[in-house]
């Protein structure tokens, strides 16, 4: 009985966390970009001039949706994609997402035209990915205590002359300053380590110190551009 009960618990659980791949439209393409990435493309960008490579769909747990991106990324590269437009995103049931991409072979004419259409001068916080936490992430701007949830994020705005204060985890913890630069970056961030880049944060232009009770991190920014369409602002 005890031996019935924990077998029952491993199919409950891997089916939980199963993961699928489906395609729903593709194009057969011998040609391959000139360098692998996976490139955010806005909404306001263009793709007719583009090369559409497939629609793919990621179904996964609602734990981890930067795995569903990742997934999607590897695949896509591989069928020679080096760009990806959102298309929906939604909950299956209570435990599972879908995640739907369509990636192209863009040029770098569309990629330089895609730039500017990112966002500039901005400082965006995110929640966490994991869709099923319910734990808050807390931090301070300026000095005083914001909260994220999962699913949710921040953006505050770089202007000239003022610099943002962000830190995580108090004295001994990690302070950063951001201000407005030329180049117009933006910086994407987080508490939780979503991703697999989730190294801590050292940003170019800024300062950041971590010793042992608090770090930012850095995401990757188009996984970063992708959860913005997903997770929802607050004030």
């Amino acid at each position: 009985m005890k031996n019935a009960f924990f077998f029952l618990l491993f199919i409950v659980t891997t089916q939980n966390w199963a993961q699928t791949l489906t395609i729903l439209e593709s194009n057969d393409t011998l040609q391959r970009p000139k360098y692998q990435q996976f490139i955010y493309l806005s909404p306001s960008t263009s793709v007719d001039e583009a090369l559409f490579v497939a629609k793919i769909k990621a179904t996964g747990s609602l734990k981890n949706i930067s795995n569903l991106f990742e997934r999607i990324q590897v695949k896509a590269q591989d069928l020679g994609a080096n760009a990806f437009q959102f298309v929906a995103f939604s909950a299956a049931n209570a435990l599972t997402a879908e995640l739907t991409l369509a990636v192209y072979q863009a040029s770098d004419s569309i990629l330089e035209s895609n730039f500017e259409q990112l966002p500039k001068n901005k400082v965006f916080m995110l929640g966490s990915d994991n869709l099923l936490d319910t734990k808050v992430q807390s931090y301070k701007f300026q000095q005083q205590k914001r909260s994220i949830a999962a699913g949710t994020y921040h953006v505050y705005d770089l202007n000239q002359h003022e610099v943002i204060r962000l830190n995580k985890g108090g004295f001994t913890g990690m302070t950063l300053f951001f201000n407005k630069q030329a180049e117009g970056n933006s910086h994407y961030l987080d508490c939780s380590g979503i991703g697999l880049a989730g190294a801590v944060y050292n940003p170019y232009g800024g300062l950041g110190v971590s010793i042992t009770t608090g770090s930012i991190h850095r995401v990757e920014p188009n996984l970063a551009l992708l959860l913005l369409d997903i997770f929802v602002e607050k004030n």
